[in-house]
């Protein structure tokens, strides 16, 4: 393009269509400071020059004379594409209403009219300034329909250098989103372009042209797949999932940054035609972590309680998530599958799931032990290769020492009885002996148990009440702090002042008188300080979801009431 040559034709045009002489010195030194700015800088006339000047200029001059500037700076181009300007460019005090083509004013005039009884007048007119605006960009983009409309028209739209003041622009993107929930509505449009539009949920879709190159190629990998689980019914189901969350109790910020996440993470998907599958959401995560702050953990618990709720219709609120790749998951199969059925015989002979977890930890390291030997079946084990293991243990205690080689030695045992390992005596080959030891027993003095019922009269808050008879049960009927979390609403006779369990670690039933004070401190508890929850625990949490406490609750009220037992060695929730 020769530059110069076109500024001439540009301001023979204007004089020839008698634009006034103060416009015409405007588009003169316009055209002169974007001369200065390429020389200065050793550009050429280009697209790209011409927005680099129109984004250094926003600094020194007002939004009003860049965006006339930009203006003249599209008369230019128009002039050298066409060799003359249209109306639509040259006369600038023509409203933008009457600039819109016929084909978008039709839809403009329909939008305005279905909610003109929403506008007082004044408003409706700058309600028809800015969506006349909205038509002519899409006008510039070469769309005539709203149907013709893209989600890449309106990302165009969204990041647009529209040469207005901020808060104007974010006027001019609620009545885009407004048009587009209009059109949307009719069917004419997706119902996505509005929410797109929303700068709460726009910095958090991403855009897999961002993603790494690892990412990029495993998530086209999985395009196919995901598409069994349409985007759209991803959409549909958010409000049905929290639901779900508001009937455990979860409230406010949970909920509302449930829609939130799920709706950035639809509108990823919908951008770049994919399905939801749980691999591409973490990997979606994973990429746009970074820009949600210190909420992030937040998020990641929302969409790991959704990707369970996809699969089973409910949550587990108490659940502890693990977010990393299990390392059972890591080993081979010859590994992997006789933990995972051990671990089974552990459920089968009544060991909680918790416990039957914590199985799998020695064996895992017993296979990665038997991995960097070039160990490649449990039929190779050897006496030797037990002996040497065994030497590797790192463990302080003799306690630590054993508890860890019980574990092993009865996984040994079972691949033993399952045929894995021919010689049945090879589990001998690890000691799981420990040396006796004796324990200095440490109970509660008199002062103590005195602060312990004077914390019971003075403290009166809902956490307070739970902590009070927690200890108390323990203190006066002598129940592990397991018996306690466990207790249930109706495990309680209050008629016959009996509490009945079966002791977690004996599996033996225990009917039980209650105290007075007992059942006076559990009674404040659920009148004054209990959420009011569906659960069938007495104690739960004091926040969503309201589960079943972990026993470490009643060790942390222990030491509420007596901070000192904290540096004691067993100073946990006994009596």
């Amino acid at each position: 393009m020769d530059y110069y040559r076109n500024v001439k034709r540009v301001m023979d045009f204007l004089k020839e269509k008698r634009v006034c002489s103060s416009s015409r010195s405007s588009h003169e030194e316009c055209y002169r400071t974007f001369a200065e700015y390429m020389s200065l800088n050793g550009l050429i006339y280009s697209d790209k020059a011409v927005r680099q000047w129109l984004v250094a200029i926003k600094e020194i001059h007002t939004w009003q004379r860049c965006y006339f500037w930009n203006q003249y700076m599209l008369q230019l181009k128009e002039m050298s594409s066409s060799g003359t300007i249209s109306d639509r460019y040259l006369y600038q005090i023509v409203p933008a209403y009457k600039k819109v083509p016929g084909s978008l004013r039709l839809y403009l005039d329909e939008y305005l009219d279905s909610y003109r009884h929403n506008y007082t007048k004044n408003s409706f007119r700058l309600a028809r300034i800015y969506c006349s605006d909205i038509m002519l960009f899409f006008n510039d983009a070469g769309l005539s329909r709203i149907e013709d409309i893209k989600y890449q028209d309106v990302l165009n739209l969204y990041n647009a250098e529209l040469f207005c003041a901020d808060d104007t622009k974010s006027i001019l993107l609620g009545h885009a989103a407004r048009m587009m929930t209009y059109f949307s509505r009719k069917g004419l449009c997706d119902r996505g372009y509005a929410m797109l539009l929303n700068a709460q949920i726009y910095p958090y879709v991403g855009s897999i042209k961002c993603f790494s190159k690892n990412r990029q190629k495993a998530i086209a990998q999985l395009r196919t797949q995901s598409l069994d689980f349409p985007a759209d019914e991803l959409y549909d189901s958010i409000s049905d999932y929290i639901n779900t969350l508001d009937d455990y109790g979860y409230v406010g910020c949970t909920l509302y940054l449930a829609r939130h996440s799920l709706t950035a993470l639809y509108l990823f998907l919908k951008i770049h035609n994919l399905g939801y599958l749980p691999e591409i959401a973490w990997m979606w995560f994973s990429e746009i972590k970074n820009n949600i702050g210190v909420s992030w953990k937040h998020w990641r618990r929302i969409l790991k309680l959704y990707e369970e709720y996809t699969e089973t219709g409910d949550i587990s609120a108490h659940k502890k998530y693990s977010y990393e790749p299990s390392s059972l998951v890591l080993l081979p199969e010859w590994c992997k599958e006789p933990i995972l059925a051990f671990m089974r015989q552990k459920l089968r002979e009544f060991r909680s799931d918790e416990t039957a977890r914590k199985y799998q930890y020695p064996c895992i390291r017993f296979c990665h032990y038997l991995i960097n030997c070039s160990i490649s079946s449990f039929a190779d084990i050897t006496p030797a290769v037990i002996n040497k293991f065994s030497q590797t243990d790192k463990h302080s205690t003799f306690k630590g020492r054993s508890s860890y080689f019980t574990v092993i030695r009865g996984f040994l045992e079972h691949l033993e009885e399952k045929g894995f390992i021919e010689n049945k005596s090879l589990h001998n080959a690890l000691s799981t002996g420990t040396a006796p030891i004796e324990k200095i027993v440490d109970i509660l003095t008199d002062e103590q148990i005195k602060r312990i019922y004077d914390y019971r009269i003075s403290h009166t808050k809902p956490i307070e009440l739970r902590n009070t008879a927690m200890v108390i049960i323990g203190l006066r009927m002598g129940l592990r702090a397991s018996d306690v979390t466990n207790l249930k609403l109706i495990d309680i006779d209050w008629k016959k002042k009996l509490i009945t369990i079966v002791q977690k670690k004996t599996w033996v039933k225990l009917a039980l008188p209650m105290p007075i004070i007992v059942g006076n401190s559990i009674y404040m508890y659920l009148r004054d300080g209990r959420p009011k929850a569906g659960s069938e625990y007495i104690f739960i949490r004091h926040k969503a979801p309201y589960s079943k406490l972990t026993t470490k609750k009643c060790t942390i009220a222990l030491h509420d009431m007596l901070p000192e037992r904290k540096s004691v060695i067993g100073g946990d929730f006994m009596f």
